[in-house]
């Protein structure tokens, strides 16, 4: 629960031991009874996390003292509680406090729009970006801009990405930290300084959506970073984060804020006040985990590539896995070192989509996401490691999984 409602966090205990005892298998399976009840094995956190118990437990216990019924009891709880999921946010990663918005997507919608309204009747404004981002974030950027692509050698050269700059001169960068398509980590921070060396004015936005609850958002050199609550920090749907820097704030009207409500990249008016809450319990979390939750996951994440590789192998299905930090396809399983938390693999001559949906009644969920690189265009396997799984029952989803992928075999 939140520290407003005065209640002892679920699995506190076992929190404190964790950090002493990162390596205890039972343990993480004492977490994942407390905090992640369920049979279903949701391997797709980077698409929609399970929410944590105590997340959950904060948003109910939120409309206490019959709340539903006291219009301005809604209203002043709910500011406490962003006011304080902002601080959290503020210790857990540096940079002012971020705004709380309704998500990503709607964010990068929102700072588009300001980007226009700044424009007025000048030239169109050139966005460079990657051919790795998600299709919602270049939506936002579809009306009155232009696009050039950064190829994919690009995102791990960044002076090959100024040396584009240089000769584009974009208005806008548009980068995520992490993939959502093969989790490739990204070096923003420094695409960034060779792209604004070579165009000073350049408005450098970063997509931290697939980042986020793994690695901290990357706002050193950001005008403006953006991220979801409901991914790796197991938060509420309908919540997500924006930082704004002091030039973003200045240059553009929209994002403006009065300090208590984040200017226009937070929700006004009556909404459900209780995700804020929910997100406060998820920093919590966040912060009484530390850094053995990743630890664990990129541990997990090895491990399940390893079991896939042997499983395909023995079936004779062809496969390919990504290296994260190169984005490099490679036929050996990527190790723990090459990895975040996700593991993306090609599958050629399967349909990925059929694998997915025939595993959903098995309560296995996965992802199915689209490699965008140029000559590719073809769908990948995504699987995510949430910190709190177990071996056992991630051995029986790749046990599933491969039954359905030599099914689905064309």
């Amino acid at each position: 629960m939140t520290e407003a409602s005065g209640r002892r966090s679920p699995g506190e205990s076992v929190l404190g031991a964790l950090r002493e005892r990162p390596e205890d298998q039972d343990l993480w399976d004492r977490l994942r009874v407390r905090q992640f009840p369920g049979a279903r094995i949701n391997l797709d956190p980077g698409s929609i996390a399970t929410p944590a118990q105590a997340v959950r437990a904060a948003m109910q216990g939120f409309w206490d003292d019959e709340l539903f019924a006291y219009p301005d009891g809604q209203v002043q709880r709910g500011r406490a509680e962003r006011r304080r999921a902002r601080a959290l946010a503020a210790a857990l990663w540096g940079g002012d406090p971020p705004a709380l918005t309704v998500g990503t997507r709607e964010a990068l919608r929102t700072i588009a729009c300001a980007l226009r309204e700044r424009r007025g009747d000048g030239e169109t404004p050139l966005v460079l970006t990657s051919e790795h981002e998600h299709p919602s974030a270049t939506a936002a950027f579809e009306r009155d801009f232009r696009t050039a692509l950064l190829p994919h050698a690009a995102l791990r050269d960044p002076a090959a990405a100024g040396a584009i700059a240089a000769a584009q001169r974009p208005a806008v960068l548009l980068l995520s930290q992490v993939t959502c398509t093969i989790g490739q980590v990204v070096p923003v921070r420094e695409i960034a300084a060779a792209v604004r060396a070579a165009a000073p004015e350049v408005f450098v936005i970063v997509d931290a959506a697939q980042a986020v609850g793994l690695v901290p958002p990357a706002l050193t050199g950001a005008d403006v970073v953006v991220a979801s609550g409901h991914k790796w920090l197991f938060g509420p749907p309908g919540v997500g984060f924006a930082w704004t820097s002091p030039r973003a704030r200045a240059e553009l009207a929209l994002l403006a804020g009065d300090g208590e409500e984040g200017g226009g990249l937070e929700r006004r008016g009556a909404h459900d006040f209780s995700v804020y809450a929910g997100l406060a319990a998820a920093l919590d979390l966040h912060a009484a985990l530390g850094h053995v939750a990743l630890k664990r996951s990129r541990t997990l994440a090895a491990w399940s590539a390893r079991e896939l590789h042997e499983r395909l192998l023995a079936a004779g299905v062809a496969h390919q896995f990504f290296d994260a930090m190169s984005g490099e396809e490679r036929e050996a399983p990527p190790t723990a070192e090459q990895l975040l938390a996700t593991v993306s693999v090609a599958l050629p001559g399967i349909d990925v989509e059929a694998v997915c949906m025939a595993l959903h009644p098995a309560g296995i969920h996965l992802r199915c996401v689209i490699d965008r690189r140029a000559g590719k265009r073809a769908p990948l396997l995504r699987l995510g490691a949430p910190c709190y799984e177990s071996t056992a029952r991630v051995r029986r989803a790749i046990e599933a999984l491969v039954t359905a992928v030599v099914a689905n075999r064309t």
